[in-house]
């Protein structure tokens, strides 16, 4: 797959989760509203993260490095990143306090790892 394809659909598809965390958040006093936006933001994100994946370990594709040491932080956050996607996911679905909290650091590492993505990959 070219680079610059892999790229803006990528960007796209995490564009796409970290607007239904935005609705998520802005919903959560309606619980099952709430619920589909997080659940869609989550299966979103979590797919786009899984193909990048796969596609990088199966098939060779990569996305020309640009800035190579916003790169490598990039990498470091998206790890943070997608850890706590799944533990706000599962404290969600468990409806555990801490729950409500999460969203202070989830969001703004989603966003930075975002942005690290367009400037450190951009083509």
């Amino acid at each position: 797959m070219p680079s610059a394809v892999l790229y803006f659909t990528y960007l796209l598809v995490m564009a796409a989760g970290l607007f239904c965390f935005y609705k998520a958040y802005r919903t959560r006093l309606d619980t099952p509203v709430h619920k589909r936006w997080g659940i869609t933001g989550t299966s979103l994100s979590l797919a786009g993260i899984t193909v990048v994946l796969v596609g990088a370990w199966l098939w060779g594709w990569r996305v020309e490095e640009r800035l190579p040491d916003v790169v490598r932080f990039h990498r470091r956050a998206a790890y943070a990143g997608t850890g706590l996607l799944i533990l706000t996911a599962v404290t969600g679905a468990l409806r555990l306090s801490i729950h409500r909290r999460l969203y202070l650091v989830f969001l703004p590492v989603y966003v930075v790892v975002l942005l690290t993505a367009v400037v450190g990959y951009r083509p």
